[in-house]
Order: C-alpha cells, then sequence, then structure tokens
C-alpha cells in the first residue's frame, strides 16, 4: 500500500516589528517582577540557558547583568548560590564560558567525551606524567586554583599566559573530568566533577552526538524567538570550530589538522522534517529563518534594560543589525583615538527597540555610576528615551550599591540625559 507524501511545513510569515518583539520576549525581556527572587532566576535560567562570563568588570561582571537587565535588581548572591552551593547551574563551554543549567549537562557530554579516551591514554604514558599528577593533585587537594598546583609551571607566551598547570587544568576542564567548584575572586577553583555535578546529572543518559546537537539547536529557537541557521547554531556554537576538531586537543596537537564536514545543516533539515522546527520568513531578511513550532509574537513587550556586550540578546552582531538596525562593536581593543561610543558600551533596550548605547563604568572608589558617553540611535526621539533612560540609571546605580550617577560630555544625549535626569557633570 502506498502512502502520501508528507505534506510541507507551514511557513511562518512575520513582520519585523513580529520578529523584535518575539526575540526580545523570548530572551525574557518583559514585565519585571515587584521583589526578584531566586525562583525568578532559576526560570531565567531556565528560558534562556545561559549567562556568559567574562572578566571585564569595569561596571559588574558579565555574568550578573543579564539577569538584572530583566528581573530588575535581584540578590546578586543568589546567582552564586545557585551555581557554587546549590549546583542548580554549572560553568562549561556553551555559548563561551557560560553559567548554564545542569539539565544542560547530558547534552554536552558529547563535548566533554569528545577527549576523554585519548586523555585517559595520556596520562598513562610517560609523556603525560605531569596530567596524571595534576588530576591526582585535585583529587587530594580539591578544590585548588592553578595558581596553588606544588608545580604550576611558568606563565607561557601563549593560551593568555597561562601556566602549564592552568593549561593542563583547562584540559582536564574541557573533558569534563574536573569542574568549577568555585570562584576567587575572579579565579577558578578546579575539583573532580564527581564532587561538583550532582550525581543524578551525571548519570544521566547522555545523548549520541547528533540527537544533542539537535536538541541544543532547538533549545537556542525557542531562546531566540525566530532566527537564522546562523543564528540557531552559534547560540551553542553547534558544529563551530571546537566541535569538528579531531580527536587530539587542540592545546596539545602540534597542528590544527583538517576539520570535519559540517554536520548542522543536515540536523536542521532533519528538525523541520520532524516538526520540532517550523520554517519561517521575516520580512526583510534574505536567509532562511525558524522557529519553534506554535510560537506567536506578542503585541507589545514592556522592556527597558542595558544590554551587556556579552548578553545573550546581542551576541550575533549580524543578527542585531537584522533585527535591529543597529551596528554594534566592543570597542575595548580598538586604541582610544579610534574609538567612535567608548570603552564599554552598553545597547539600551526600550520596549522592543534599541533606542540609545551609553559608556558606563561604576567607579567604586567614588562610589559613582559613570556615564561616560551617551548616543541616540538614529531615528529615536530623546523627549521619549531619556526619562526611562534616566530611570534605568537610578535603578542600576542602586543595585549595585553607589551613591550618584554622574554624566560625561560625549555623545549627542549626554548634555539632554544630565539635564533631563539631573546628574551631575563627570569628571573629564
Amino acid at each position: 500500500m502506498r502512502t502520501s507524501a508528507r505534506p510541507a511545513p507551514r511557513v511562518l510569515t512575520l513582520s519585523l516589528p513580529e520578529a523584535r518583539r518575539l526575540a526580545v520576549a523570548s530572551q525574557g525581556f518583559g514585565a519585571r517582577p515587584a521583589k526578584p527572587t531566586i525562583d525568578h532566576l532559576r526560570r531565567l535560567a531556565a528560558q534562556i540557558h545561559a549567562f556568559q562570563i567574562d572578566s571585564v568588570n569595569v561596571l559588574a561582571r558579565a555574568h550578573y547583568v543579564p539577569a538584572f537587565a530583566r528581573l530588575g535588581p535581584y540578590p546578586v548572591a543568589a546567582l552564586d548560590a545557585l551555581v557554587y552551593e546549590k549546583r542548580e547551574l554549572f560553568e562549561y563551554w556553551g555559548h563561551a564560558a557560560c553559567l548554564l543549567p545542569v539539565s544542560l549537562y547530558p547534552l554536552l557530554r558529547y563535548r566533554m567525551d569528545k577527549h576523554a579516551e585519548w586523555t585517559q591514554r595520556y596520562m598513562r604514558l610517560r609523556r603525560g606524567a605531569y596530567m596524571a599528577r595534576v588530576y591526582a593533585e585535585v583529587a587530594e587537594r580539591g578544590p585548588i586554583a592553578a595558581a596553588e598546583l606544588s608545580s604550576p609551571g611558568k606563565r607561557g607566551g601563549s593560551w593568555w599566559g597561562w601556566s602549564i598547570g592552568k593549561k593542563t587544568l583547562e584540559h582536564l576542564f574541557d573533558t569534563g573530568l574536573l569542574a568549577i567548584a568555585g570562584r576567587r575572586g575572579f579565579e577558578r577553583l578546579y575539583d573532580l566533577a564527581e564532587r561538583v555535578i550532582p550525581r543524578e546529572t551525571r548519570e544521566a543518559p547522555a545523548p549520541p552526538r547528533d540527537q544533542a546537537m539537535k536538541q541544543l539547536i532547538v533549545l537556542a529557537a525557542k531562546a531566540c524567538g525566530v532566527g537564522t541557521f546562523d543564528d540557531l547554531t552559534s547560540y551553542f556554537y553547534i558544529d563551530g570550530w571546537s566541535d569538528r576538531s579531531g580527536p587530539v586537543p587542540w592545546r596539545w596537537a602540534r597542528a590544527i589538522g583538517q576539520r570535519a564536514k559540517p554536520v548542522a545543516p543536515r540536523l536542521l533539515s532533519e528538525l523541520v522534517e520532524e516538526r520540532r522546527l517550523v520554517p519561517a520568513r521575516v520580512d526583510g531578511w534574505k536567509e532562511q529563518a525558524y522557529a519553534f513550532p506554535g510560537v506567536k509574537p506578542p503585541s507589545t513587550v514592556e522592556a527597558r534594560a542595558f544590554v551587556t556586550p556579552f548578553d545573550s540578546l546581542v551576541w550575533d552582531r549580524r543578527r542585531l543589525r537584522r533585527l535591529f538596525g543597529m551596528n554594534y562593536t566592543i570597542e575595548i581593543y580598538t586604541p582610544i583615538a579610534k574609538r567612535v561610543y567608548g570603552y564599554y558600551v552598553f545597547p539600551f533596550l526600550l520596549a522592543d527597540r534599541l533606542v540609545a548605547r551609553c559608556d558606563l563604568k561604576a567607579d567604586r572608589k567614588r562610589k559613582v555610576l559613570v556615564v561616560r558617553s551617551a548616543h541616540l540611535e538614529p531615528g529615536h526621539d530623546a523627549r521619549r528615551v531619556i526619562p526611562a533612560l534616566a530611570q534605568e540609571l537610578q535603578e542600576l546605580r542602586a543595585w549595585l550599591q553607589l551613591d550618584h550617577v554622574e554624566i560625561g560630555e560625549r555623545g549627542d544625549l549626554a548634555a539632554k540625559l544630565r539635564r533631563g535626569s539631573g546628574a551631575k557633570r563627570a569628571l573629564p
């Protein structure tokens, strides 16, 4: 008996404003709770899946800011508690280094297990004796920092100036043999994974590599609302250089070698065939888009937030241009004379638009939130933006436990914002 061909899935059609509202809402922006709690933080982590970690501390550590942007003044200690006390989040490579819900641990095992066989074999060889000693020392003394190893080795000129001890610890962390048990300041403390990751999480079945990658793409689609192939695969760096690298870890490989062929295009096609994703078309987008079945863009989005450069809303700069029309670059590594907007610039989200950008700094010694520059995005009305921007600055100041706000001279919005907010003029 012949069976009829399965009908093609219906294409979801969205206007650009609808796609923008869907993206902002899917990222957890909306009405803020009156008093944010650890439960709000749990739900947010389950929705966007990752808080990116970065060492820049000009305003606050990057992984603390996204929750404030969505929830308002939440207790920072609650995030640390979820990671290092309750073990509901863990540190690993998601979109770069991230705090991730432990529910993702089985889905990321394919990354951890990739070099497990090589690592175990290497530690049994003479040339792997140092790695074996490091692992044994962590087992005996952990949690410990790289600098606390009995033989950390000298700092080198590669791998960010890491010592051989730090390089070794990071590899053992990559393979899942070690995990991050805590931090001293920003310094990682390493311990055996079985002493950090909950037992039920470690013993949960790990899906085969392709199935895990497909599930991560689906989760990315939920977090993005709607996105292109690159949007969805880059959220967790699916099929990126690490996923496609060879059996020898890159830190120990003498040559990078040829990458494996990409598999993500096939996986995305399968997800559409399986009805786990639906094709979508967004007005003005040249590329095919995809969405989670049944999604509907909200009619409005109530959002007011400074978005850190490491926020998942702005990870992909090409997506940022498509959704918001903003050309955005982190200028930290740009020479001062060539910077356009400033050192550590935060886009400002109002409703479903990025309407301004501010270079922010917490002067902790003077207890001042400094706005070093403020620029209005083209096409937006300063009279609408300034009241919301001034209110958010005051809430951010209070959350950071600073006393007042100062606003500098740089940017077409700076003087107007200073007058509209009653803030002091920043020191030159």
